[in-house]
């Protein structure tokens, strides 16, 4: 009887450790109740519309050719090689227009009230080892630029945030204690 107990039991941990990472990962996505809720259901509802994509914005290889159109500067993202006149947010401009009222990094400013939170404008380090992002400004351009006297760091075209490592130091403490206390 205590054999089968302890078989029983093992099942269990070994059900608990299989779940785990699949209802941590729907929790850290945001979509931990719909992945409950649907699995092992077929996909009965229509599919849903796309909207249209926007189109690229225009190329540039300096600041003032993004000059014409408003609040747009002439930036690199992560997700694209090519420095082009980007909105705020990095999104395209809409009939020449950008709506974004804050901006994020490389875009030109006036004074940081115009940048993020985590961003203060500030001239850039154009020198001649300079990052080719950066290249396309001139040495009179002020550009909302990561706050390193608050803690804030650059890594590929993001500044660290502290809500980040908040986030995962908390995911780390849930785990352990979750594991804790499905395993002891």
């Amino acid at each position: 009887m205590r054999v089968l107990w302890k078989i029983e039991m093992w099942c269990r941990k070994q059900a608990a450790a299989a779940i785990l990472p699949l209802l941590l990962v729907g929790w850290l996505t945001g979509e931990s109740s719909q992945a409950l809720t649907t699995f092992g259901k077929s996909n009965t509802q229509p599919p849903k519309e796309v909207a249209p994509t926007a189109p690229p914005a225009r190329p540039c290889s300096r600041q003032a050719e993004c000059a014409g159109i408003s609040s747009s500067s002439c930036v690199r993202t992560h997700y694209d090689s090519v420095t082009r006149c980007l909105c705020g947010d990095n999104s395209p401009p809409l009939n020449g227009q950008c709506e974004a009222q804050s901006k994020l990094l490389y875009h030109v400013c006036a004074n940081s009230d115009e940048c993020n939170d985590g961003l203060v404008c500030g001239a850039p380090n154009i020198t001649g080892n300079a990052q080719p992002h950066l290249r396309v400004l001139t040495p009179q351009d002020k550009i909302c630029l990561c706050d390193t006297e608050s803690g804030y760091r650059e890594r590929e075209y993001t500044c660290s945030d502290a809500e980040i490592l908040k986030t995962s130091i908390f995911a780390i403490i849930f785990v352990t204690s979750l594991r804790k206390i499905l395993f002891y």
